[in-house]
C-alpha cells in the first residue's frame, strides 16, 4: 500500500464569539432534594458569599457564613444545600472564594476561606481533595478557568498564580509571579491567547501559555482589582486604584454624621476605573469603584462596578455599568436611596422585592461577593449579609433568587412568600399549633420569627422589636392567640452566646397569628431582659417566662402584672432555656442551664417542678442521682450545660420519665448528651454520648421513639451528634444521613398530622422537612 502522507492542518481563524442571549429560566416548583428533604421559609435575611455563575452550565452556586454551600441548576431560581460531608463553607467572609468551573462543564473547584481545596467531577455533588502544593499560610483567592482549553485551570493565590493542566489533578506553581493575584483574564482572540494577570503592583502578561510572564504596566498606585475583556471591536483591560482619598471625596462632607471611623473605612476602598483599549495605555476614568470590577472575557464593552460594604450610607450597594468601554456609566441598582427622604428601596418594578426586604428592612451596606458569566455580561449576581441579587439582563431587572413571592399582586408587608431553598437564617425551634396542625410557628434569630397557616406550604414573618425570638406558646383553646419570648441577642447558647447577659427582651402576645404583637413585660430595669422560654398555663391563665439571667417570671393576670418566680431555684444567675406546661394539670416544668461563664451552680441544674395543681408555691428540682457515664474520664462533673428536655404528658407513667440534653462548654470532654429517668428524676442514666445538643423531644404516637437535634463535628474527632433518633427509648440510636445538612442541627419537630414526616431546623439553614425515618 502507499503510505498516507501526513496531512497539514489548515489554520485555524481567529474565532469571533456571538454574544450569548439571555438565558430565560423555565419556573421552577420549590426544590424537593434527592434526599427528599424541603426546605421551608421566606429566603434570605443571613451572610452569603462566594457567589458563583458558570459561563458552561446553568449552574450556581453560594456559601453562607454558617457553613453550608448552595447549588442552583437552573440560574438560581431554586437551590439544594450541598451535603456538608462534601463540602462546606467558612463563616471568615472576607477570605471567602468563589466556586470554579472548568470549561468541561461538571468540574467544580471549591476552597472554603482559601483552603483546604476540593474538586468535584460531577458539577459539586460529590467533591474530594486535591493537593496544590499551597505554602504555609497560603489561601486560595480565585479560579480562573481557559474557557478554550477544558484541561487548563488557573487559582490566583495570596502568594502567586497556580496552573493545571489536567483538570486539577496536578498543579505546578508559576515562577516568577509571588505577589497576592488581584485577577487573571485569557484574550482568547490574542494569536497567542495572551494571559493578563494582575498583582497589586503591576499588571504581567504571557504569550506562552503561562510558561513565563513580563510586566505588562505598573500604576503609581495599588492595583484593587482587575478585569478584562475581548471580542471583535478589540481587546479592554480595567483596573481600579486605591486613590480613595480623590476618588471618594464625596464622603467628607458627611463626617460629622458619620464619624472618622466610617470616612476613613470608606476612604480605604475606593478608588478611580482605569481602562486600556486596544493596549494604548491604561488611561483613569472617571467613573470611581469599591470591592468589585467585573467584566465578561468575550466582551469588550460592558464594564461593572459596585461600591464598597464599607462605604456610609449603603452606598456600596450601587452598581454601575458602562456598555461603551467605560465612556460612560449608568447606575443599574441602589438597593436603598440614602440621597432621598424618606430613604426610598430601588423601584420595585426593576428589583424584586422579598420578606425580609419589605418586613425587616433592606440592611445591606455592600456586596460580600460579585460575580459575572464569563462568557455572559448579561449575567451577574452580588450577595450580602441580608440579600442577593441577580440579574439576567444586564442589571436592567434584578431578582431576588433566595424567595418566591405566594401571593398575587404586588408583594407587600406581611405577605406570604415560599421558599427556593436558599436558607440561610437559624432557626432555633418550630412549633405547630397544639389543636391546629396547620398552623406552624418558627423562632429565629435576625428576622425575628416566621408563621405558616397552611402547613409550611408557605410563611410570613412575624416581627418583634428584637433580633431573636427564642420560643413560643399557645392558647389550646384560640389558635389567633400566641405568646412570643424575645431578645436582642441572638445565637444561643453558642460560643459565648451561652453565658449570662442583661441584654434587652421582653415577652409578647398576639391575637391574630403573629400579624401584629404587644408588649406584656414592663420595660423597665427589672423585666426588660433576655428571655428565652416562655409558658401558658391554659387551665389557670398563668404566663410564665424564662430569662437569660434573673430566672423566671410569671403573670397570674394575663400579663397586667409580673413577679419573680424563682422560689426552690439557686442563688444567683439564673438562665431558662426551656419552660413546659402539662396540659392536663397545669404543672409547669422549667429547665435551669448553667450560669456561664462561671458555671457555680452545676450542682443546681436540671429540670425543675412546680406542682400547680396542689397548689405548690417552690420549685422542686427533679435531680437526685446522676450515675457517672459508663467509660468517661474520671474526674469530671455532669449537667454544667443542659439545653432541653422532654416530657410524655399523654400518660402518668409518661410524666415520670424524662429526657434530657446537655452541652460541652465547660471542658467536660464526652461527658454530655441525651440523659433519661423513668422516675422523675429520682434517677439518670446517660443513653447517649452527644457533644452538642441542643434540642430532644418525644413522639407523641409512641413514647419509646426519641428525637435529638445536635451539632455535629464531621470528622468525628469531637463527639457525636447530627439528626438522631431512638425506637426504644433511648437504648439504641441512629443517625438520619439523609438530610444534607449535617453539622448544623438545631431543632426537631414531629408533624402532627403525619407520623411518616419530621421538620428539622438548623443553625443557619432554616428548615427542612421530610421523611422520619424513625418508623
Amino acid at each position: 500500500p502507499t503510505p498516507t502522507p501526513t496531512p497539514t492542518p489548515t489554520p485555524t481563524p481567529t474565532p469571533t464569539p456571538t454574544p450569548t442571549p439571555t438565558p430565560t429560566p423555565t419556573p421552577t416548583p420549590p426544590p424537593v432534594p434527592t434526599t427528599g428533604y424541603t426546605p421551608m421559609g421566606v429566603g434570605g435575611g443571613g451572610a452569603m458569599s462566594g457567589v458563583s455563575i458558570s459561563p458552561y452550565a446553568n449552574l450556581w452556586f453560594v456559601g453562607t457564613d454558617m457553613g453550608t454551600l448552595f447549588k442552583s441548576t437552573d440560574l438560581g431560581s431554586s437551590w439544594t444545600p450541598v451535603n456538608h460531608y462534601q463540602a462546606v463553607f467558612n463563616s471568615d467572609l472576607n477570605k471567602a472564594v468563589s466556586v470554579g468551573f472548568d470549561a468541561d462543564g461538571v468540574t467544580v473547584f471549591h476552597a472554603a476561606a482559601g483552603i483546604n481545596p476540593r474538586r468535584s467531577s460531577d458539577a459539586g455533588n460529590t467533591f474530594s481533595n486535591i493537593s496544590m502544593g499551597l505554602a504555609t499560610n497560603e489561601l486560595i483567592k480565585y479560579w480562573h478557568s481557559d474557557s478554550s482549553n477544558a484541561n487548563v485551570m488557573y487559582a490566583g493565590t495570596t502568594t502567586g498564580l497556580l496552573k493545571s493542566s489536567d483538570k486539577g489533578s496536578t498543579w505546578s506553581r508559576i515562577t516568577g509571579i509571588t505577589e497576592a493575584a488581584v485577577g487573571t483574564f485569557i484574550d482568547q482572540n490574542s494569536p497567542t491567547k495572551r494571559i493578563y494577570h494582575a498583582t497589586k503592583t503591576k499588571v504581567l502578561f504571557s504569550d506562552n501559555g503561562g510558561a513565563s510572564f513580563a510586566t505588562y504596566y505598573s500604576p503609581a498606585t495599588a492595583i484593587r482589582q482587575f478585569a478584562g475583556g475581548s471580542d471583535i471591536s478589540g481587546v479592554t483591560l480595567a483596573l481600579t486604584d486605591s486613590d480613595g482619598p480623590n476618588a471618594c471625596t464625596w464622603v467628607y462632607s458627611y463626617l460629622n454624621d458619620w464619624g472618622q471611623n466610617s470616612i476613613d473605612q470608606t476612604v480605604a476602598s475606593c478608588g478611580y476605573v482605569w481602562v486600556n483599549k486596544n493596549n494604548v495605555g491604561f488611561i483613569k476614568n472617571a467613573q470611581t469603584a469599591g470591592d468589585h470590577l467585573k467584566m465578561a472575557e468575550n466582551d469588550s464593552t460592558t464594564i461593572y462596578t459596585t461600591g464598597g460594604k464599607a462605604w456610609i450610607r449603603q452606598y456600596g450597594t450601587k452598581v454601575n455599568v458602562s456598555h461603551d468601554k467605560g465612556g460612560s456609566w449608568t447606575l443599574k441598582l441602589n438597593q436603598i436611596d440614602y440621597d432621598v427622604a424618606p430613604f426610598a428601596p430601588w423601584p420595585s418594578t426593576k428589583l424584586e422585592y422579598s420578606a425580609v426586604a419589605l418586613d425587616i428592612g433592606w440592611y445591606d451596606s455592600g456586596y460580600e461577593s460579585f460575580a459575572i458569566n464569563q462568557k455572559n455580561s448579561n449575567m451577574v449576581a452580588g450577595s450580602g449579609l441580608f440579600f442577593m441579587f441577580s440579574t439576567l439582563n444586564g442589571g436592567d431587572n434584578w431578582l431576588a433568587p433566595f424567595t418566591k413571592f405566594a401571593g398575587t399582586g404586588t408583594p407587600t408587608k406581611g405577605a406570604n412568600w415560599k421558599s427556593t431553598g436558599l436558607e440561610m437564617t437559624t432557626v432555633y425551634k418550630t412549633k405547630f399549633h397544639p389543636n391546629n396542625p396547620s398552623l406552624l410557628y418558627a423562632a429565629m434569630a435576625d428576622v425575628s420569627g416566621v408563621v405558616s397557616e397552611d402547613h409550611g406550604a408557605s410563611f410570613r414573618i412575624t416581627k418583634v422589636s428584637y433580633n431573636s425570638i427564642y420560643d413560643y406558646a399557645f392558647d389550646p383553646n384560640d389558635d389567633l392567640v400566641v405568646f412570643a419570648a424575645a431578645g436582642a441577642y441572638h445565637d444561643f447558647p453558642n460560643d459565648w452566646h451561652a453565658n449570662v447577659v442583661t441584654g434587652e427582651g421582653a415577652l409578647f402576645k398576639s391575637i391574630n397569628r403573629g400579624r401584629s404583637w404587644t408588649r406584656i413585660t414592663p420595660q423597665d430595669a427589672t423585666y426588660n431582659r433576655q428571655f428565652l422560654s416562655v409558658g401558658y398555663d391554659a387551665m389557670n391563665d398563668i404566663i410564665y417566662g424564662g430569662t437569660q439571667e434573673v430566672g423566671i417570671i410569671s403573670s397570674a393576670d394575663r400579663g397586667l402584672s409580673w413577679s419573680s418566680n424563682n422560689a426552690g431555684l439557686p442563688a444567683g444567675n439564673k438562665i431558662i432555656p426551656q419552660i413546659e406546661i402539662d396540659p392536663h394539670t397545669g404543672n409547669a416544668y422549667a429547665l435551669l442551664t448553667g450560669d456561664a461563664p462561671s458555671f457555680t451552680n452545676q450542682a443546681s441544674t436540671g429540670v425543675y417542678f412546680l406542682d400547680v395543681q396542689n397548689h405548690a408555691t417552690s420549685w422542686v428540682l427533679l435531680r437526685g442521682t446522676v450515675n457517672y457515664p459508663p467509660g468517661a474520664d474520671a474526674g469530671m462533673k455532669v449537667w454544667y450545660y443542659p439545653t432541653s428536655f422532654a416530657i410524655d404528658f399523654n400518660t402518668t407513667a409518661g410524666a415520670n420519665t424524662i429526657y434530657l440534653t446537655d452541652y460541652e462548654n465547660h471542658g467536660n470532654w464526652l461527658m454530655t448528651g441525651v440523659w433519661k429517668t423513668t422516675n422523675n428524676g429520682g434517677t439518670w442514666n446517660r443513653v447517649k454520648q452527644v457533644t452538642h445538643a441542643t434540642q430532644v423531644k418525644i413522639d407523641p404516637r409512641d413514647s419509646n421513639k426519641i428525637y435529638v437535634a445536635a451539632y455535629h463535628e464531621l470528622d468525628g474527632t469531637w463527639g457525636d451528634g447530627g439528626e438522631l433518633h431512638s425506637k426504644d427509648g433511648g437504648t439504641t440510636w441512629f443517625r438520619n444521613a439523609n438530610p444534607p445538612l449535617q453539622a448544623n442541627a438545631r431543632g426537631v419537630t414531629l408533624d402532627p398530622s403525619d407520623p411518616a414526616k419530621i421538620l428539622y431546623s438548623y443553625l443557619g439553614g432554616g428548615m427542612l422537612y421530610g421523611p422520619n425515618l424513625n418508623q
